[in-house]
């Protein structure tokens, strides 16, 4: 995951350096405009200019399939929040399933370029949004019952409360996608994104050095391997 949370970012900027340009309100820009284009708008097969975007377009897909699979893999990792982990199993299995589902939402949005089916796009990005949340929560709880990892617990508050703020706008507000507030809605949905991987890539780091420090030993059902 802290690989693949690398990757995402080179391959997202390289795909942002080669789009040719084009957002709802200016049709003539020859590049990606970072407060007037989507995040989307980069897996499009063509731009709002009408230009073939297919360097952007397959930087993308690999970008967020990628990201997708490794997600689903990593959905494993609630197990290592505790050795007791095992008594809070149900939290624990629904994290690993909003997190699978995410995953498969973000494959998704790569295989289903806006231009093309919009309306799918959509409910991968908002399904992935609100999946992402409930898997932030859940691991939350899980590391609120240790102190060695509690800056992780921090980090996930913080980012638990921006993604709320953001999905709260998301589900409420009839604009997402049109002209209407395209400066914020483009900005927001880029930055939620960015903080997602950066969150995931220090939560990685973080849960890699805990496992590295501890000391855990089998003892039947607290039988710490992931």
């Amino acid at each position: 995951m802290i690989f693949t949370s690398a990757l995402f970012i080179v391959l997202i900027g390289l795909s942002m350096t080669v789009y040719p340009g084009g957002n709802l309100v200016d049709r003539t820009s020859v590049h990606y405009n970072f407060t007037l284009n989507y995040f989307s708008d980069l897996g499009a097969t063509s731009t709002h200019s009408g230009k073939q975007n297919t360097a952007s377009d397959a930087l993308f897909i690999i970008a967020m399939g990628i990201c997708g699979l490794v997600m689903i893999y990593y959905s494993r990792i609630w197990r290592a929040m505790d050795i007791d982990i095992h008594e809070r199993l149900f939290i624990g299995v629904i994290s690993k399933v909003l997190l699978i589902v995410s995953g498969l939402c973000f494959i998704g949005m790569a295989f289903s370029p806006w231009n093309l089916y919009l309306e799918n796009h959509i409910l991968f990005f908002k399904t992935a949004m609100i999946c992402i949340f409930g898997w932030t929560l859940m691991i939350l709880i899980l590391q609120m019952k240790n102190e060695k990892i509690k800056n992780l617990m921090i980090l996930n508050a913080v980012f638990l409360v921006i993604l709320g703020v953001y999905d709260y706008l998301l589900f409420t507000e009839s604009d997402f996608g049109t002209i209407k507030n395209l400066e914020f809605n483009a900005v927001a949905q880029k930055l939620i994104m960015l903080l997602f991987i950066f969150n995931m890539m220090f939560q990685s780091i973080g849960i890699h050095g805990f496992l590295r420090r501890a000391d855990f030993r089998r003892s039947g059902a607290k039988n710490f391997y992931i």
